[in-house]
This record gives C-alpha cells, sequence and structure tokens, in this order.
C-alpha cells in the first residue's frame, strides 16, 4: 500500500492490506523498512512480528514505554525504560506498541530510530529528543503511523492547552460537544518539520474510526490490544543504495 505522504487521508477511504489475517502498510527508504501492523489474532504488547510482513526471523528491540522523553540505545529483547530508542545495527527491528498514540519511525543512511509519542510526549519534546541522535535531520524520512484522528480525540483543557502551546493553534479544533479536539499526528508532523525533516511521510488512519483493522484505547478501553510500528536497517547488498 502506498503511503499519503504530505496528503490528508479521508476518512473511510482507505483500503487496508492484509496478509496472514493482519491488516498493515508498508513502505522503504534507500536505507531502512518500515511496517505498520493492525488488528491480529495476536493483540497484546508482547505480540511477535508476523513472518508474513517482515520476512526473515529478525531480532526485535522493544521498550517499556511511560509516556516521557527518554531516548535508549537499542538491544535485541528489552531495552528498558523509555519512549524512543535508535540503533544502528542492520537487521534489529525496532518495535513501537500503540493503541491511539502516535508512533514515528525515522531514517537515516546509517541509523533508524522508533518513538512512542502521545500528548504527554509529544508536550515533554521526546520527538526532538530523539532527533539528536542524527546528524542532518534534512537528510532524514521520517514516518507517521495510524493514530487516533482529531475527528474522535476529545480532550479537556488540560491536555489542549499544553499541547497546542508545543505545537501550533491548528492542531485544535472545537468538537460537536464544545470540548477541544486535538490532531496529535498534525502535532507530530510540526514538531518534526520545526527538528528540521527533509521528508515526512503520514499514514493519514484514525484508530478509533477503523475497529476492524487497528487497536483503539478510546473506543475498547482496558480489552484493547495494540498496534505495531517496526523499522529496521537493510544489510549493504539487500536492496540498499551504495
Amino acid at each position: 500500500m502506498n503511503f499519503t505522504g504530505r496528503e490528508r487521508t479521508a476518512q473511510g477511504a482507505v483500503e487496508l492490506e492484509t496478509r496472514a489475517g493482519i491488516p498493515g502498510w508498508q513502505d522503504r527508504s534507500a536505507s531502512a523498512e518500515v511496517r505498520f501492523l493492525g488488528r491480529g489474532a495476536d493483540r497484546g504488547r508482547g505480540a511477535t512480528l508476523p513472518a508474513a510482513w517482515v520476512g526473515e526471523e529478525r531480532s526485535v528491540a522493544h521498550m517499556r514505554q511511560v509516556h516521557g522523553a527518554t531516548v535508549l540505545v537499542a538491544t535485541p529483547g528489552s531495552s528498558g525504560e523509555g519512549d524512543a530508542m535508535f540503533t544502528s545495527v542492520p537487521g534489529l527491528a525496532l518495535v513501537v506498541v500503540t493503541a491511539d498514540c502516535v508512533p514515528i519511525l525515522v531514517a537515516a543512511a546509517d541509523r533508524v530510530a522508533a518513538i512512542h509519542a502521545g500528548w504527554r510526549g509529544l508536550v515533554g519534546g521526546v520527538i526532538s529528543a530523539a532527533l539528536q541522535w542524527f546528524d542532518d535531520p534534512g537528510r532524514l524520512t521520517a514516518w507517521i503511523g495510524p493514530a487516533i484522528g482529531p475527528c474522535c480525540y476529545e480532550v479537556g483543557e488540560e491536555v489542549a492547552g499544553p499541547v497546542v502551546a508545543r505545537s501550533s493553534g491548528a492542531v485544535r479544533s472545537q468538537g460537536s460537544r464544545g470540548r477541544p479536539h486535538l490532531d496529535l499526528p498534525l502535532a507530530a508532523e510540526i514538531e518534526l518539520a520545526r527538528c528540521g525533516v527533509g521528508e515526512i511521510r503520514r499514514v493519514g488512519v484514525c484508530t478509533f474510526c477503523h475497529p476492524a483493522a487497528l487497536e483503539s484505547y478510546r473506543r475498547e478501553g482496558t480489552a484493547a490490544g495494540r498496534n505495531r510500528s517496526a523499522i529496521w536497517l537493510r544489510s549493504r547488498g539487500a536492496g540498499q543504495d551504495p
């Protein structure tokens, strides 16, 4: 499936590709492979990456996500407590799990990063903290995965105020009940652009609006599973530009 780039995908107009019963999206840069995987039979936080989507068996790095701004050096298995991690090791898949928050994947020629950005992480600067580990933001490609959209993310002023202050008034709208709605993917895009990221691609799909394909905590509460986002560096000679 093609990514939307900077275009906004109309609600309900997305056709989801499915492999092995799991809907998802895939993309690549000159150096990296990217996957966004939705609802599958294995719905837990520790769900494995299905071979139908990632091909060969590979080492996987994950985090204990805490809605902060700590950046970790990724290692196979648990990399520790944090909300972003990076690696220069080819083939090591960095995995973020979300159920409405914004997954962000970043690739340079020699390293990749995975970021979990809820509203607290966005306000706390998790994106800029992760990008400090890259030398030239203008040469980066960043992907923003499926997250809850402004159509469904109703919040209070205690949330809307800090997010708007960190990003822009453009991320706030008024809902039908008179309460603020926030566009967290747009807030992430604004932060990436301010940090100088050269290319930003978005999967413009609301997790709440697609119950057959994507998990949503706002929709299902504690019964919600987790969507998975993964990125890894390809080895030289595996389709990577010289």
